[in-house]
């Protein structure tokens, strides 16, 4: 049994002063800069509210961490430090000591014990906040008379009741202060909802931007205007957005409306779009308009056309591309050429591959090798649920002695393992990966290689093979 350490001197001492929360108000002035965390954070644990709210008024450092040092705040103690925020902007004298400039309510890390003290490098999430201030143009004096109060925001459901909290507080102090959102979550909501938030939001700190579960075609078309205005995006997720009524002129207009917002988002350096139907027969527009440098590219359960490969092919911004994901695009019936190209052309920044569920059978593959073999800056494949023979597989693996950067391999079990209703024969399927774990580690030294079965009818889980056979669930 582990034993717990025993509180600290300075531990003991931050409890005890936070019970007398009378006599801790009276003295903070007198007290150490140092002491302030551990007393936000002491405070938020006692729910002290109203010193909390004192804390935050006389916050001696740049930035106020809430998120941190606030783990689960109660409405109340959440408000209390809504309100200390409230006496920092209506004071007209500020004491020297008080340095507040950001109020970061987000759950991120921050060293700020010797980041605040001046002992190591500041905090980067918060210097960028701060420049991206002055690209606007405001002046040093406008910039220290406004707070900027930095945090994540989720429209995916119903609104929690903090950030409810915390945007009615902001729309009505919007004069005197900056929400700067830097990751937006948007679900099922009405568009109305959000473009109202938007209006006293900084559009220009999000940085990363979900769009989940968004229904209508026409709802996303008319968000357009503001996402565009996300001009620093650098992380665009756009999740399980259905097709309707595209074939009429409305619904090609307004696909045509969301395409066109990748050639005005510059900062783009991630793209996602998972189980998206109005993408087919339209990747070629999307990436020919595309100007900014993508470092990801993730295509997960879409449906594409060979007009969509292709545009794998052309010219657009893919010469920084370290990661490409194709998940549950069906590649079966298509001709993998395109994709060939385009693995040639990132051979020297490509660090991760997955095609996962893509139909691929060993046609496929023949293609995909010669492209693939060059491509030696990969550290990760993910080639799982595909047909793929035996023959090929050793055929794989004997050509891949130049990818020595590689610690992780994930490989389908040859399909020669499966019975007729495509259940797994146990014993060949040992045999077979064990063979194929010896033709590859006679080309090169492996670091993590797994090969694994389809999931299993029954019970949902693979056969896995690394250095011996693990059944699925059903065996076990």
């Amino acid at each position: 049994m582990s034993l717990q350490a025993p509180p600290t001197l300075l531990q003991l001492a931050v409890q005890s002063l936070v019970r007398n929360e009378e006599a801790a108000i009276s003295a903070l002035q007198d007290l150490p800069m140092d002491l302030f965390p551990p007393l936000c954070k002491e405070a938020d644990t006692q729910r002290k509210a109203k010193m909390i709210k004192v804390l935050v008024t006389d916050w001696p450092y740049p930035c106020l961490p809430v998120g941190l040092l606030m783990s689960n705040p109660s409405l109340a103690t959440y408000q209390a430090m809504l309100d200390g925020a409230d006496t920092w902007l209506t004071r007209k004298f500020r004491p020297r000591k008080q340095r507040l400039q950001v109020l970061d309510l987000r759950k991120v890390y921050h060293d700020f014990w010797d980041v605040w003290a001046g002992r190591r490098g500041r905090d980067h999430s918060i210097k960028s906040v701060l420049e991206m201030q002055v690209m606007k143009g405001h002046s040093k004096k406008t910039q220290r008379r406004h707070l900027k109060v930095v945090s994540d925001l989720s429209f995916k459901s119903s609104l929690n009741e903090h950030q409810t909290q915390l945007l009615e507080w902001a729309e009505k102090r919007k004069g005197s202060l900056q929400l700067c959102c830097v990751k937006m979550e948007i679900g099922p909501l009405e568009v109305s909802k959000v473009k109202k938030v938007l209006r006293f939001l900084q559009p220009e700190f999000i940085k990363e931007l979900e769009l989940n579960s968004v229904s209508r075609l026409s709802a996303l078309a008319d968000f357009v205007p503001c996402i565009v205005k996300m001009s620093n995006l650098q992380k665009l997720m756009l999740v399980r957005i259905f097709r309707r009524n595209t074939t009429t002129h409305a619904g090609e207009r307004n696909i045509g409306k969301i395409i066109s917002v990748f050639s005005k988002l510059n900062c783009l350096r991630h793209l996602t779009i998972e189980d998206v139907y109005f993408l087919k027969d339209h990747l070629g527009q999307l990436f020919g308009g595309l100007k900014a440098t993508l470092e990801s590219l993730s295509i997960k359960l879409c449906k594409l056309s060979q007009s969509d490969l292709e545009a794998f092919s052309q010219d657009w911004n893919h010469c920084q591309l370290k990661h490409l994901s194709l998940r549950g695009v069906a590649l079966t019936t298509l001709n993998v050429t395109p994709l060939k190209v385009l693995l040639e052309r990132v051979a020297d920044t490509l660090h991760t591959l997955k095609l996962k569920d893509c139909g691929m059978k060993d046609s496929h593959l023949s293609v995909l090798l010669p492209a693939l073999i060059r491509c030696t800056q990969l550290t990760s494949i993910n080639f799982y649920d595909n047909d793929i023979s035996m023959a090929a597989l050793k055929d794989l693996l004997h050509h891949t002695a130049n990818l020595s950067q590689l610690t992780q391999e994930l490989y389908p079990a040859p399909v020669e393992v499966y019975d007729e209703a495509s259940y797994v024969l146990a014993e060949r399927f040992s045999h077979f990966c064990a063979e194929l774990m010896n033709t590859l580690v006679a080309v090169r030294q492996p670091n993590s290689v797994c090969f694994g079965s389809y999931a299993c009818y029954d019970c949902g889980m693979r056969y896995i093979y690394e250095t011996k056979t693990e059944p699925c669930d059903c065996l076990q």
